[in-house]
């Protein structure tokens, strides 16, 4: 099969899991060998901020999925090309059980992220995380709760507080705005089919987004449920795993 796309989650894939972080010398130069031969697409949980320093140190061109899966971008002009906000109906409900129960929060709205607002009329949301969750029975309570809620989508990812400890946080996005559809939709911008797609992830938060491509690639630091539907485990990514599977699936 020859791929025509490489899809690649940021956080615990790309770079480590944590703050300020750019991909080793190691996946850059891999990075810019794959570009001469198919396209490559981040698709990050993150806001458009966060992304422009490893925009620029990876000089992308083709279309990125932030916010995600809430949004589409063009990486160079920063041009939205396609999105999907939470209603705002939801977004009420949701914030409604984060102030009952006190939970840390942060809503992008527009792509510029508010932490704890007061207020619940946004003009544009993205996308909500629910922060620092310290045990899996905190926040499958938590998910159990925001399934009531029909017009959203809700993941478990990793997260890291302001001590470095390593936490879990829940992602929230419109219930047509996880990274399955943004995929989805990408394939269709590019001109190309979801079958002709890479997939490349580590958190439960990837699961859709490795479901919407031919080639599903788990890392090795993967989230074991991702690493069952997977049709690859590459190395970690503090082994440069993003590099390993350029080479193989890519370069080779």
């Amino acid at each position: 099969m020859k791929y025509k796309s490489l899809l690649l989650d940021v956080d615990g894939t790309l770079v480590p899991v944590g703050p300020n972080t750019i991909p080793s010398e190691k996946v850059i130069e891999s990075l810019k060998q794959a570009k001469k031969t198919v396209r490559v697409s981040l698709v990050s949980g993150r806001c458009l901020d966060w992304l422009t320093e490893i925009f620029k140190v990876l000089d992308l061109t083709d279309p990125c999925i932030i916010n995600g899966g809430s949004q589409i971008i063009d990486p160079k002009t920063k041009k939205i090309l396609w999105e999907r906000p939470i209603n705002k109906e939801d977004v009420g409900k949701v914030l409604r059980i984060v102030e009952r129960d006190k939970i840390p929060f942060v809503v992008s709205d527009n792509g510029v992220e508010y932490a704890n607002p007061s207020q619940d009329e946004f003009g544009n949301p993205l996308a909500i995380k629910l922060s620092y969750f310290d045990s899996k029975e905190k926040s499958d309570r938590c998910l159990e709760i925001l399934r009531t809620i029909s017009g959203i989508s809700a993941h478990k990812t990793f997260s890291w507080d302001k001590d470095r400890k390593y936490r879990m946080d829940i992602y929230i996005t419109h219930k047509e705005a996880t990274k399955h559809q943004a995929a989805q939709e990408l394939a269709r911008i590019l001109g190309i089919d979801t079958s002709e797609m890479i997939g490349v992830g580590d958190a439960r938060n990837d699961v859709p987004l490795l479901n919407a491509c031919g080639l599903k690639i788990a890392m090795g630091n993967a989230d074991h449920k991702l690493k069952i539907g997977a049709h690859y485990i590459a190395p970690t990514v503090d082994e440069d795993g993003v590099a390993h599977v350029v080479e193989k699936f890519i370069l080779s």
